[in-house]
Order: C-alpha cells, then sequence, then structure tokens
C-alpha cells in the first residue's frame, strides 16, 4: 500500500488556493456584435446562468460571460486573509474589459457577481458605463450564517449548498440545478468566497462610484418595497450617488430565470437611460408583476 506524505495534503491545499498571477486570464466566452456586456456569475454558478439572457442580448451586443476564478475552468481565486480578495478579483475582469476591447461596458452581475460588479466600476470607472445589481448585497452577510455555511460544507457539501440555496430559489429542480454547479467547485474555494462575503465590506466607497447603478430586487432580498429606505440602507446602496431600483415580485433569487422576458425590457431601459443621461441622480422604484 503506498503511504502519503504527511505535508502533501497541505501542498494541494496551497497549490489550490494559490493567488491568481499576471499569466492567468479569466475563462469567458463572447459573443455577438455591438456596445460591451459583461455578465457575472454567483455564489457557486458558472456563466451557463446566463444562457437565456445572453442570447436575447447578442443580437445587438457583444457579450463577455465569464467564470469567476476558482470556478469551472478558471484558476483559483486571490486571497487575503483566506477569504477571496474581492478587489483583486474586480481588477482582473477590469483587465478582461479592456483587453477585449469592449469597455465602457455595461455590467451586470448576479448576487455575489453584483457585488465584484461594483469594485470593478470602482477600479476602473472609465471602463465600465453603468452597473446591474440582479439581486445583489453590498453588504457583508451576517458571519454567523457564513462561518455555519463553512463548517457545513466541511461536513456535508452537498447537504450545506442545498440547505443555501434552498431558501433563494423557486423549486427543486432550480435547486437541483444549482447544487450540482456548485459541487463542481472545489470546497476551500467555496469556503473562501463565503469568508468574503461575511466580510467584504465596502462602505462609504460606493459614493466615489461614478456610473449609474440599478438594483433588479426580488422579494427574496427586499420583502417589503414600502420599506424602500431601510432596504437599501441594509443592502448597503443607500450612498450610491445615480442609483435606482426595481422590484420583480414573482421572481425568487436568480431572477433572469425566472421572469427573463421582464428582465429584457429592463435591462434595455436602463441601457437607454445611460445613453440618453436620465440615469444621472435620484431615485426611481418600479414594483413589477
Amino acid at each position: 500500500m503506498l503511504s502519503m506524505s504527511p505535508w502533501l495534503p497541505a501542498l494541494m491545499l496551497a497549490v489550490l488556493c494559490a493567488p491568481l498571477t499576471g499569466a492567468s486570464e479569466l475563462a469567458f466566452k463572447k459573443e455577438g456584435k455591438g456596445p460591451g456586456i459583461v455578465l457575472i456569475h454567483g455564489f457557486g454558478g458558472n456563466r451557463e446562468v446566463w444562457t437565456e439572457i445572453s442570447k436575447r442580448l447578442k443580437t445587438s451586443h457583444t457579450v463577455l460571460s465569464l467564470n469567476l476564478p476558482g470556478h469551472a475552468d478558471n484558476s483559483a481565486p486571490p486571497l487575503k486573509e483566506k477569504a477571496v480578495d474581492l478587489d483583486a478579483v474586480a481588477a482582473e475582469i477590469a483587465k478582461l474589459i479592456r483587453k477585449q476591447k469592449v469597455e465602457p461596458a455595461l455590467l451586470v452581475g448576479h448576487s455575489l457577481g453584483g457585488t465584484i460588479a461594483i469594485r470593478v466600476a470602482l477600479a476602473d470607472p472609465k471602463a465600465v458605463r453603468g452597473v446591474i445589481l440582479v439581486d445583489s448585497s453590498l453588504a457583508p452577510i451576517p458571519r454567523a450564517f457564513t462561518d455555519k455555511l463553512e463548517k457545513d460544507l466541511d461536513t456535508n457539501p452537498s447537504a450545506a449548498l442545498g440547505d443555501f440555496f434552498g431558501g433563494l430559489c423557486k423549486g427543486e429542480t432550480q435547486k437541483a440545478r444549482l447544487v450540482q454547479d456548485a459541487l463542481k467547485v472545489q470546497v476551500p474555494v467555496l469556503k473562501a468566497y463565503a469568508r468574503a462575503l461575511g466580510s467584504e465590506a465596502l462602505g462609504t466607497r460606493v459614493t466615489a462610484i461614478q456610473v449609474p447603478v440599478t438594483l433588479f430586487a426580488s422579494t427574496v432580498l427586499s420583502p417589503d418595497p414600502a420599506k424602500e429606505k431601510e432596504s437599501l440602507k441594509q443592502l448597503g446602496c443607500d450612498g450610491i450617488p445615480k442609483f435606482t431600483v426595481s422590484y420583480f415580485v414573482d421572481a425568487w433569487h436568480w431572477i433572469m430565470w425566472d421572469d427573463p422576458d421582464t428582465f429584457e425590457i429592463l435591462f434595455n431601459d436602463f441601457e437607454t437611460s445611460i445613453v440618453s443621461g436620465a440615469s444621472g441622480g435620484g431615485r426611481l422604484s418600479t414594483s413589477l408583476r
């Protein structure tokens, strides 16, 4: 029987969680022709979550749908104190936008992808013309929740992910897909992203965002539109200078799956407002059924 050196597991983990180097490049899919759009998925996902939206938008846009570091065929994410360094990830995305010559791009980020998209706008404002946050919170998730997720991932990844996604998605079929995709990501990578979600705060940095930002919010994220001011403060969005929000009443966390028609309409409306300059200030709330 072959014996394993006692230091080999540690070495394997170190390789898995090694920071991105300058030679690394995010895996992406580029489709269509026209103004640039960058689609960023959320925790445990991959670029395929955007298939339907990309199909609709690529008829008139150049669409980049990418995989985050550590997901699908990408190298492990850059780390900072055992958590994913979201600012470093954002810098990599900004470099990709420049390299693919799609700037200034409209960024669309779902959940975790939205918190990264905002950081891209801070890292390279001239590479971005607007940001759509799809059910994203810019404030840290309570550490009690992310600590439990980390612990459960060590014990039973499938059950942990089922619990994590179960209250956010519409039905068992959707949950099964999400768990299946997330199980393709190494557990140390998932844990590092969970730590980032529980610790990476933007705070007053949002006041420096120069481009228009809109939030597509489900009732999972913001259950009571009547309490908008309080909700936006909890989500860390209340200091963004050029900000609007729309509520998808019948959609769950994966809004682009649950209501792609309305998603497309509001995407086009937001893009039109950027071109016309109508998104230049104030807050516009829309509730959609």
